[in-house]
């Protein structure tokens, strides 16, 4: 027996633990594990992914849509617009055949930009060490 007087020798870090349950050990993940895995967690990481890609494209589209598309509905109202001639060319055919190219370009970079912009994000999140 030991003597009471005697101070408790230290042997290290002791887990005191309740034995009725039965819960893992929380074992750290990298994002880069997590997605790898399929967890739920990596799930979101993905569907954060796909959801900034898709606002990019649906904000393309709908200004696709509210500017070049608007263009027939321009033409019918304003009769001003269809009978403007440019050098013997109807204004119609001006905008549809020179003007809307810069306009698609433009906005074929903007998305782009957002795409990468998100993928940039994305990559950095999941390699924090980065390249």
């Amino acid at each position: 027996m030991s003597d009471p007087e005697e101070p408790p020798v230290y042997t290290g870090r002791v887990r005191v633990t309740n034995p009725l349950t039965s819960a893992p050990a929380h074992v750290r993940r990298s994002v880069h594990q997590e997605i790898d895995e399929s967890t739920a967690i990596g799930e979101i990481y993905m569907r954060s992914l796909i959801r900034s890609q898709l606002r990019a494209a649906l904000t393309v589209t709908l200004t696709l849509v509210l500017s070049i598309g608007a263009l027939p509905l321009v033409f019918l109202s304003f009769d001003a617009v269809t009978e403007f001639h440019v050098l013997g060319v109807p204004a119609p055919w001006l905008i549809l055949g020179v003007a809307v190219y810069p306009g698609l370009f433009l906005l074929g970079w903007v998305y782009i930009r957002q795409a990468e912009r998100a993928e940039r994000d994305f990559t950095a999140l999941v390699e924090p060490d980065g390249p």
